[in-house]
């Protein structure tokens, strides 16, 4: 499960698009698949261990699941390392992915997908929170944009919604560009959901944010 970030070296090219001013790859060797969006990989699919965490950042969410989850909600599919998980962790559970980008969506469906069968929903991430009446004892929250964070990070109304949606653990996956960023979110939590733990990703820019709101 050792995937290089900094020396990859793809055997075939599964699908290359340029899609809203993005690039979007799919590649693998004999070990891996992944995708990448310009040029980043966003999901990592180890091909003999489909449910296996191969990033750092969600090694580090992985530490902070808890110990028992029923009904899960991602926010942001990527190729689906974290939906893999679950659904080997928790076979049982209710499943519930989100995502704005169809084209991801599909990409997922077409190359990452393997027996975990969640229910996938193409939509932004507050509609569906704010139009969902049931709550969820774990949701993962994994957003970004070309640049970083969505600018939905940074919005009350977000955590509003999560405060109605969420009865046990929030994992956020931050890139904050500035330290002001990472305040605002820690100021938006602490208002609306409760105070929340950060976990840095050694050598990485990424932060974990986590929290228990009842």
């Amino acid at each position: 499960m050792n995937f290089n970030l900094e020396a990859r070296h793809p055997d075939t090219l599964l699908h290359l698009d340029h899609y809203s001013g993005r690039r979007l790859a799919v590649l693998e060797d004999a070990d891996f698949r992944w995708l990448e969006i310009d040029d980043v990989v966003q999901s990592v699919l180890c091909r003999t261990t489909p449910e296996a965490l191969c990033l750092p950042h969600l090694r580090m969410v992985q530490a902070c699941l808890p110990d028992k989850a029923t009904r899960m909600l991602e926010l942001g599919l990527g190729g689906g390392d974290m939906t893999r998980h679950l659904a080997a962790r928790w076979p049982g559970a209710e499943h519930h992915c989100v995502e704005l980008d169809r084209e991801v969506l599909e990409l997922y469906r077409r190359f990452f997908q393997g027996g975990e069968q969640p229910t996938l929903h193409h939509a932004d991430a507050l509609a569906y929170l704010e139009r969902e009446e049931a709550t969820f004892d774990l949701i993962l929250l994994d957003l970004f944009g070309q640049d970083g964070n969505p600018p939905l990070m940074f919005q009350p109304a977000l955590y509003q919604a999560l405060a109605r949606r969420l009865g046990g653990t929030l994992l956020v996956n931050l890139l904050p560009r500035t330290r002001l960023e990472l305040e605002r979110v820690l100021h938006l939590c602490a208002e609306h959901l409760g105070q929340a733990e950060l976990w840095p990703v050694p050598g990485y820019r990424n932060i974990i944010l986590s929290l228990v709101y009842d």
